[in-house]
């Protein structure tokens, strides 16, 4: 009998028909799938992810009912009804815009025909239908519902770094060291051929690196578009080389960005206050998981500060040495890759001593592993945040290729903190003092100077820290206690619905 009252007050506080005005202002339920991934340990990647975003939801709930209100003073809207639209769109904005799943036959140079399957996925267009930017891997281990979640977060860190682009990412399902060079530029050829024919890539859905990929794939994104399409868009690919209009030392920018929102936590008193801990990098013992293009950088760097790297974990060995690891020694016997998504799960969560935890991956810790994390007082620096550094860096090579190739970059400035309007400016002025002085290469793709590193390391430090700052004080404001990852979320939605209220489009 209980249990029946029990059922039915649930069911009566998911229907925004039984509640009084006075419970509507504050209550929003995630969605039952949602709920579902937080206690199953096999649940989908996008499901997980979903979590993270409508808990913090949940928390920005009453705030974006208020932020209607004074923003719409002009209609005389009821509360139950604000709760609805905004529910609404909500509704709207779960799911991708878009997903493709494309399989094509590639010839080996052993005569033999191999079947190669992709995806690209797109997140977030309806917020306003700005270009998207998001990440391209190749690991044959991918899934369909892996892009979808990856695009999630692309289209979350975007709208947390005040990025005003969508989210998106896409994959190549296949394991590129079983084949040639030869065979993976026919690869990459077919893919993004695959992609024109069905509207796919180009300057309105812009590929960066991600696991597996670098500057050479870049390169062959940007070349094999100017096949399909007949026109030389560099800004189809971020990432590549500088004679491409790429960036200076971009695969640093990684590890530059995960170290940087490291700093800001660990030289903030209250943060480490509340985990009783010391402030500062120097002396602090660190385990690394996984020694990849992000890893290896990062844990270098945490050395270069003071820290001591104590543990190493890759995906099938443990390294633990407690009076330190020398990673320069290290490093020359180590040829694998790094961390990957859901590798920090509950069971592993209970047993953490670490204090802090970076993910400098996408989507390392499970929504479980999180509220145990937690609950113990520990610092979760997430994804979406500490991710970031390379998304900039893309997003200023993105702007600075609009510029050579002639198309307005207002559509995504408009929408964009103005701190990358002011860098971009500065930049432009830079490049016309050197243009003016004669100080150019006569090549079309140096006439536009390409950012230097020292520039871009300024700007997306800038950006960090302004960032930092805000989920410090959202952690406060919202009474949080260490969970800074709904902190980084509440910021994105805050950028989401602003520009949702600016354009006054599914309102």
């Amino acid at each position: 009998m209980i249990h029946e009252k029990v059922r039915s007050l649930r069911q009566q506080s998911r229907d925004i028909c039984f509640l009084s005005k006075r419970y509507a202002r504050i209550i929003y339920d995630i969605p039952e799938r949602y709920q579902n991934a937080f206690y199953l340990a096999n649940a989908a990647f996008f499901d997980s992810t979903n979590w993270f975003l409508h808990r913090a939801y949940e928390v920005a709930f009453a705030g974006l009912k208020n932020n209607y209100r004074n923003r719409f003073q002009n209609r005389p809207v009821s509360d139950v009804k604000i709760h609805a639209k905004l529910k609404n769109v909500i509704n709207i904005l779960d799911q991708c815009n878009s997903i493709i799943d494309v399989r094509f036959p590639i010839r080996l140079e052993n005569g033999n025909l191999c079947l190669v399957r992709g995806f690209r996925a797109h997140y977030g267009e309806n917020i306003a239908n700005t270009p998207c930017l998001g990440g391209l891997r190749v690991d044959e281990n991918i899934t369909r519902d892996h892009m979808k979640a990856l695009s999630v977060l692309s289209a979350m860190k975007n709208c947390c770094m005040g990025i005003g682009m969508s989210g998106a990412h896409g994959g190549l399902k296949i394991n590129p060291k079983l084949f040639s060079e030869v065979e993976l530029r026919n690869i990459f050829d077919s893919y993004i051929d695959q992609l024109f024919k069905k509207g796919f890539c180009g300057h309105a859905d812009v590929i960066h690196p991600d696991v597996n990929t670098g500057e050479l794939e870049m390169k062959w994104v940007v070349q094999s578009y100017a096949k399909c399409s007949g026109r030389s868009e560099n800004a189809s690919a971020m990432g590549k080389p500088v004679i491409y209009g790429g960036v200076e030392e971009f695969d640093k920018t990684a590890a530059l960005g995960a170290l940087k929102a490291l700093e800001i936590f660990m030289e903030d008193v209250s943060m480490m206050d509340k985990i009783d801990m010391d402030h500062g990098l120097t002396n602090k013992r660190f385990i690394i998981q996984g020694l990849g293009k992000v890893g290896t950088p990062l844990a270098l760097n945490l050395v270069a500060n003071g820290a001591i790297c104590v543990g190493i974990r890759e995906h099938d060995a443990y390294l633990y040495d407690s009076k330190g690891i020398d990673l320069e020694e290290l490093l020359k016997h180590k040829n694998e890759t790094a961390a990957c998504h859901k590798s920090l799960v509950c069971y592993i969560a209970r047993d953490v001593q670490a204090k802090i935890i970076l993910e400098a991956s996408d989507g390392p810790v499970t929504p479980t592993a999180h509220k145990i994390l937690t609950a113990k007082s520990k610092i979760v620096i997430p994804d979406i945040y500490a991710c970031s550094g390379s998304i900039i860096a893309a997003y200023l090579e993105y702007l600075r290729n609009l510029q050579q190739i002639g198309i307005s970059d207002s559509t995504v400035l408009d929408f964009s903190n103005k701190i990358y309007e002011k860098a971009l400016q500065d930049v432009s002025l830079k490049n016309e003092k050197q243009v003016a002085s004669g100080s150019h290469s006569e090549n079309v793709h140096t006439i536009f100077h390409p950012l230097d590193f020292y520039t871009t390391q300024n700007i997306i430090e800038d950006v960090l820290v302004e960032v930092g700052q805000e989920i410090i004080k959202n952690m406060s404001r919202h009474k949080l206690g260490t969970d800074a990852r709904t902190a980084a979320y509440l910021i994105a939605i805050k950028n989401i619905f602003r520009r949702i209220y600016k354009l006054d489009k599914l309102i």
